[in-house]
C-alpha cells in the first residue's frame, strides 16, 4: 500500500471519528446553552425574591414607626385632655400636629411601598412557568446529550481503534503534516486532484479549486509514496481512483 492509500485510508477513518464527535459536541453545547439560560432565568427569579424580603422588611419597620407616632399622638392627647394651662395645651397640640404628620408621610410611603410589594409578588409569580418551561428544555437537552454518548460510545471507540491502527501505518513526517491539515480544516486534511482537462493539462484541487501545475500532477502519478499539498489550501493531495489505476500501471 503507497503512503497516499495509507493517509487515504487515515482520512476516511479520521472524518467519521471527528463527525462523531462533533455531533457529540454539539449536544453538549446546546445542553449547556440550555443550563446557562436556566441559571440566568433562576437568577433573575431570587433577585426579585431578594427585593421582595427586603422591601418586605422595610415596609415592617415603616409600619412600627408608624405605630410608634400614632403610641405617641395617643398620649399626647391624653396629656391634651388633662391640661389646664393655655400655654402647655398649645405645646402639647403643637407636638401632636408635627407628629401626625410624620406619621402620614410614613403611612403614605407604606402605601407605596406596599404597592410595589404586589408588583414584585407577581413578578415572582410570573417566573414560575418560565422556570418550569427552561427546566424541562434543559432536561430534555440533557437526556438527548446522553443517549448520544450511549449510542456512539462503543461506535466511536471502534472508530478510534481504527483510526491507530491506520494512523500507526504512516510515518511521523507524513503524519504531521495530515494532523496540521485536518485541524486546519475541520478534519478535511485531504483533496482530490480534478482533471479539467487532460488533453491540456488542466488539474485544480476539488477543495478549494485552485489551478494545480502539470509538474504537481506527474509527481503524483509517478510516485504515490510522497506528500504533495495544494499549494493554496495545504490539503494533501491525491489523484482520482481512475487515474491512480492507470498511473499504477505505468509505473
Amino acid at each position: 500500500m503507497s503512503l497516499l492509500q495509507q493517509l487515504l485510508a487515515l482520512h476516511r477513518v479520521d472524518v467519521q471519528v471527528r463527525s462523531l464527535r462533533s455531533r457529540l459536541a454539539q449536544s453538549d453545547r446546546y445542553l449547556g446553552a440550555q443550563q446557562r439560560q436556566l441559571d440566568d432565568v433562576t437568577a433573575q427569579h431570587r433577585d426579585v425574591e431578594a427585593q421582595h424580603r427586603q422591601l418586605q422588611a422595610q415596609v415592617g419597620n415603616m409600619e412600627v414607626e408608624a405605630q410608634g407616632f400614632q403610641e405617641r399622638i395617643e398620649k399626647l392627647r391624653e396629656e391634651l385632655n388633662k391640661s389646664s394651662n393655655p400655654r402647655q395645651y398649645n405645646v402639647i397640640l403643637q407636638e401632636m400636629k408635627v407628629i401626625e404628620g410624620h406619621k402620614d408621610e410614613v403611612e403614605t410611603q407604606v402605601l407605596s411601598q406596599m404597592e410595589r410589594l404586589e408588583q414584585l409578588a407577581r413578578r415572582i409569580a410570573d417566573f414560575a412557568p418560565v422556570i418550569a418551561e427552561r427546566t424541562r428544555l434543559r432536561d430534555e437537552a440533557r437526556a438527548e446529550r446522553d443517549q448520544r454518548h450511549a449510542d456512539a460510545s462503543e461506535r466511536l471507540s471502534e472508530l478510534d481503534r481504527e483510526r491507530a491502527t491506520a494512523a500507526a501505518q504512516v510515518p511521523a513526517a507524513a503524519m504531521t503534516v495530515f494532523d496540521d491539515a485536518a485541524e486546519l480544516h475541520d478534519g478535511e486534511a485531504m483533496s482530490q486532484v480534478d482533471v479539467i482537462s487532460a488533453r491540456h493539462r488542466e488539474y485544480a484541487c476539488s477543495a478549494c479549486s485552485t489551478q494545480i501545475p502539470f509538474a504537481i500532477y506527474a509527481r503524483l502519478a509517478g510516485d504515490p509514496d510522497q506528500v504533495v499539498q495544494c499549494v493554496s489550501c495545504h490539503r494533501i493531495l491525491h489523484l482520482p481512483a481512475e487515474a491512480e489505476a492507470t498511473a499504477a500501471k505505468k509505473r
